[in-house]
């Protein structure tokens, strides 16, 4: 069952993506049958694979593995810690001039608020 619900959450995150299974599974070097038995619960992920899936789909490794049961009671704090994590996991992927970038932007929002 757990395969299941994971698999639904990469289909998800993929369709927000807005890839088909084709193209994700090219870009993961893998076959769209593959993919697809992802997607179904009919295949098992290891973690490799899975890393390279969130970082594709832009999503943080916890978004396919926290049992949603879990995330159901989160309140506002979890939900930022979450939302904290993933921006930090994406900001480790750009370039270090885009990331000055954005850290300008977030102290003029923060001046502009005061």
């Amino acid at each position: 069952m757990i395969y299941e619900e994971t698999g639904r959450r990469i289909q998800r995150a993929r369709e927000e993506a807005g890839l088909s299974q084709g193209e994700l599974a090219s870009r993961l070097g893998l076959t769209q049958a593959a993919l697809s038995n992802y997607e179904l619960g009919k295949r098992r992920l290891n973690l490799a694979t899975l890393e390279r899936l969130s970082k594709q789909l832009a999503k943080p490794l916890s978004y396919f593995l926290e049992d949603p049961e879990c995330g159901a009671g989160l309140g506002e704090e979890e939900r930022l810690d979450e939302s904290i994590s993933e921006m930090i996991s994406l900001l480790g992927e750009m370039p270090e001039d885009e990331r000055k970038y954005l850290l300008d932007f977030i102290r003029w929002r923060r001046d502009q608020q005061r």
